[in-house]
């Protein structure tokens, strides 16, 4: 009940720091838009003040306007690794993911789920994906017509 709480609690400072950032930050999304709550409150963003918070926005946008790779670290797979924004479909059925789980693209790649909170849905065949460079590192994965993002690695890796 506790988190529940906390999570409604730092929701107009999420909202306040949103539209703060955004506004001098070239539109783009910020720590809070990107991260899952479970992941901000890890890094320990939750701690940070509104003035912290958007400092650190404004900073991660103009240095990802100077260098637009910086925001991507992980080295993706060396054969068809997708560029920013790579699209493919997944191979065979999906119903969602759990932390372990390995989807295989139509292009041959495939990203196993990092993230500890499953994700459910209906089942569904050949989905588009995206593949696209996470914030701090790392390669976030979207299913076209759902809202969750899985934090993914190379299979393999």
């Amino acid at each position: 009940m506790r988190l529940s709480f906390h999570r409604f609690r730092m929701l107009p400072l999420f909202a306040a720091c949103a539209f703060a950032g955004g506004a001098h930050a070239g539109d783009s999304p910020s720590l809070e838009e990107r991260m899952s709550y479970k992941e901000f409150t890890a890094y320990g963003l939750d701690k940070l003040s509104a003035e912290q918070l958007q400092g650190l926005n404004g900073w991660l946008a103009a240095h990802a306007a100077c260098n637009p790779t910086a925001a991507g670290t992980a080295t993706p797979p060396a054969a068809g690794a997708p560029s920013a924004h790579g699209s493919s479909r997944l191979v065979g059925d999906f119903s969602g993911w759990e932390k372990g789980t390995v989807l295989t693209l139509a292009n041959g790649q495939r990203w196993e789920v990092r993230d500890d909170e499953p994700f459910v849905t209906a089942r569904e065949t050949a989905p588009l994906v995206t593949i696209e460079p996470g914030v701090l590192g790392g390669w976030r994965l979207s299913v076209a017509g759902h809202g969750e993002v899985a934090h993914v690695i190379p299979a393999g890796h």
